[in-house]
């Protein structure tokens, strides 16, 4: 009986006053009174009240039966009431709604309800008992007026988005299924989160808005791309589910259509970049905030590969076709998108919602530098072909670009984002001899800005699938020791440099494997996480029963007592013996 003095019925309080104020020979009375008053009112059913008491039915549970079968069935009528009845039940039930078991027709009734009265949104708003049983149709109506609770209903879910991508980037299980880059986008928005939130949202542009200012607020705060991925996700959900309402309305709907779809191709050219053109000069006419969306959405690590890569790939052509990079037009619009994309932050940061214009040093330089060792490649691949597949000869890297190419990579954030891309592109072409030559370029870029979390993955992700080459001493030397090993005072870095060890030690010579974890070692300033995979790496080289570069064995890991008896193997002047 809870709940029904709060809805002006008599209930547990008023009995409770009703016995303690009655005398003794009053009591009886007071209790006959109530059961007449409160019995079901229906003339028929007196006579069968004393069949039941026949057979030991308790009033009480003859009254929660007919009650319980009867709210079923009101239940059941509810989904097919027309708005005015709706309004007229819910005037009337709405005072049980702390009934227990008369709350669920309340809820009911408003979940069928287009608009529930203010009075009782605030009434559920304020009582967390009553918030929680509510329907998603409900909470709707409730977070339009209270943004404060809708931010606490979405907030987990945004930390579990980034946190799971963080799980992604930092995955030490088989590349062939957690690389960055791999999932579709198709799929990555069936995501879980992805999906709550728009069921969330509904069709409600109110709080459609409220969480694109979350995910901006959010990225200005952190600097977090993963949140510029959501927003493009979010949008292409909605997209997905037909909902007029929001994507026709979204002004950045077509854009992200488009560029969601040359992300699925894995290149812009040809037809998408004119109309991603078109979108992008539709758009810009409009509110001029909705530039600072568009590059929000350009700044997903997404779509800056694959505008990374168009680039590349356009380059490479006209390499092809003895062009310069200032005739293409294609090449101009795809640095112009990859500009708004990596200056998203400033520019919504500073709130000077125009393009900046690229300097022609990028165009008339940098470019035709990076096109410049497009030839040198070509002309190393020649060099293999003429030389039997001799990968030790090939023509020396252009080293006078050395210093040119880190200044302007370290000043210029769309010549660092191509230029690694292309090193990138080098990696996946198997490009040794190029490899060697410009990765070290990179350490002095690298010490003057910091490289991404996404970056690095995609970089040790494709060393990783190279792994065969970590079986040559020159390989490793620049790669380790060239590069990364030069760098590991970054926290990110170092990380990712044990992530790449994991992966390729069984291809390593066991004195290399011993180097790079002794100069690995993490400090107590790491976190734990960084702690864990280095005594991980320790652990599983220490278990191998032989340490001879390319061996199997290494893969299998084996007792540490194998280990001892190798009395020879350089990891037992590394890997301390346990205290007694």
């Amino acid at each position: 009986m809870a709940g029904f003095d709060q809805a002006g019925l008599p209930g547990t309080d008023s009995i409770l006053n009703g016995l303690r104020g009655a005398q003794d020979f009053e009591v009886v009375n007071f209790i006959e009174n109530f059961q007449q008053e409160n019995s079901i009112m229906l003339p028929s059913l007196q006579p069968a009240l004393p069949f039941l008491d026949l057979h030991d039915v308790r009033r009480m549970e003859f009254n929660s039966f007919v009650m319980e079968n009867l709210r079923d069935k009101l239940l059941e009528q509810v989904k097919a009431l027309e708005v005015e009845k709706l309004q007229s039940l819910l005037d009337q039930c709405f005072p049980f709604i702390h009934v227990q078991h008369l709350r669920p027709v309340v809820m009911e009734v408003m979940k069928y309800l287009p608009k529930v009265p203010e009075e009782c949104l605030e009434q559920l708003a304020n009582d967390p008992q009553l918030y929680e049983g509510c329907s998603i149709e409900v909470k709707r109506q409730i977070w339009v007026k209270h943004h404060a609770l809708f931010g606490d209903a979405v907030g987990p879910l945004l930390n579990q988005y980034v946190e799971a991508k963080y799980s992604v980037i930092f995955s030490t299980e088989p590349l062939n299924s957690h690389t960055f880059f791999s999932m579709p986008s198709k799929t990555r928005r069936q995501n879980t989160v992805v999906q709550n939130l728009a069921k969330m949202i509904g069709k409600s542009l109110e709080l459609y808005n409220l969480v694109l200012q979350f995910l901006r607020t959010l990225f200005l705060r952190t600097k977090e791309v993963h949140y510029c991925t959501l927003r493009s996700e979010l949008l292409m959900a909605v997209h997905d589910l037909e909902i007029k309402d929001i994507k026709d309305i979204d002004p950045c709907h077509k854009f992200t259509w488009c560029l969601d779809a040359c992300i699925r191709e894995k290149v812009i050219e040809g037809k998408r970049t004119k109309e991603l053109q078109g979108f992008l000069d539709q758009a810009k006419h409009s509110e001029e905030q909705v530039l600072g969306d568009i590059a929000m959405i350009l700044c997903d690590p997404f779509a800056i590969n694959t505008v990374s890569k168009s680039v590349i790939k356009q380059l490479q052509r006209l390499v092809n076709t003895e062009l310069l990079p200032r005739t293409s037009s294609d090449v101009s619009f795809l640095l112009r998108v990859l500009n708004l994309g990596v200056s998203a932050w400033e520019m919504i940061s500073n709130q000077h919602f125009t393009e900046v214009a690229l300097g022609g040093e990028l165009v008339h330089k940098f470019l035709p530098l990076i096109m410049s060792l497009m030839v040198d490649s070509g002309l190393n691949s020649l060099h293999d072909k003429l030389n039997d597949g001799d990968k030790n000869g090939g023509i020396e890297g252009p080293s006078q670009f050395t210093a040119y190419f880190v200044e302007i990579t370290s000043s210029n954030s769309v010549a660092f984002t191509l230029a690694w891309c292309y090193l990138l592109h080098v990696i996946k072409q198997k490009d040794r001899q190029m490899l060697l030559t410009i990765l070290p370029w990179f350490v002095g870029t690298c010490q003057e800005r910091m490289l991404d979390e996404v970056s690095l993955h995609t970089l040790v992700s494709s060393l990783a699938a190279w792994s065969e080459e970590f079986s040559r001493a020159d390989f490793c030397d620049v790669v380790f020791d060239q590069f990364l090993l030069l760098l590991v005072s970054d926290s990110n870095i170092l990380r990712h440099t044990l992530r790449l060890l994991w992966y390729v030690l069984p291809k390593m010579d066991p004195q290399k494997v011993v180097h790079v974890l002794t100069l690995a070692q993490p400090s107590s300033e790491h976190i734990e996480a960084i702690h864990d995979l280095h005594a991980m790496i320790v652990e599983r080289v220490a278990s191998s029963n032989a340490l001879t570069p390319g061996s199997s064995s290494m893969e299998q890991p084996s007792s540490a007592s194998s280990l001892s008896s190798s009395s020879h193997s350089p990891l037992l002047d590394y890997i301390q013996p346990a205290s007694t």
